[in-house]
């Protein structure tokens, strides 16, 4: 059986289940340490794949994009801009509209904020986000 044991972070590298390797012994103790059942054990390794899968999809999609820098909703001052209506930004960035086959265009004066709104809008966020409404066949 120990040689199996010893053949586990081998095992998992062939699976492509990166994550799950490089952190196996901290998730293991923190199941033994929570008292977790074999079955919820395995939900939290695979939590920890799924998470690390996500995170470098979301760093991929955003190197891709080629944005010239990284900005979120978040951080974009709407009581400099009072003319810019927050509630209809962080309506158009639940992306209803992709969804709806609508195409957005962004338009304005200079210093505005369109380039910020533009960019953070298809930020990669949890399921529901713009880029889980288009398809692998419309990202190309």
């Amino acid at each position: 059986m120990s040689a199996e044991v010893d053949a586990l972070p081998d095992m998992l590298a062939r699976l492509k289940l990166t994550a799950m390797r490089d952190r196996l012994d901290g998730l293991l103790d923190e199941a033994a340490r929570g008292d977790l059942s074999l079955r919820e054990t395995l939900a939290l390794l695979c939590r920890a794949e799924v998470s690390h899968r996500e995170e470098r999809r979301i760093q991929m999609g955003t190197g891709i994009a080629k944005f010239p820098h990284q900005r979120t909703l978040e951080a974009f001052d709407f009581a400099a801009q009072p003319s810019l209506d927050a509630k209809q930004v962080r309506d158009l960035a639940a992306c209803r509209w992709v969804a709806n086959g609508d195409a957005l265009l962004i338009q304005g004066p200079p210093g505005v904020g369109k380039s910020h709104v533009s960019i953070a809008t298809p930020v990669p966020r949890p399921r529901g986000s713009c880029l889980e409404h288009l398809g692998a066949d419309q990202t190309k």
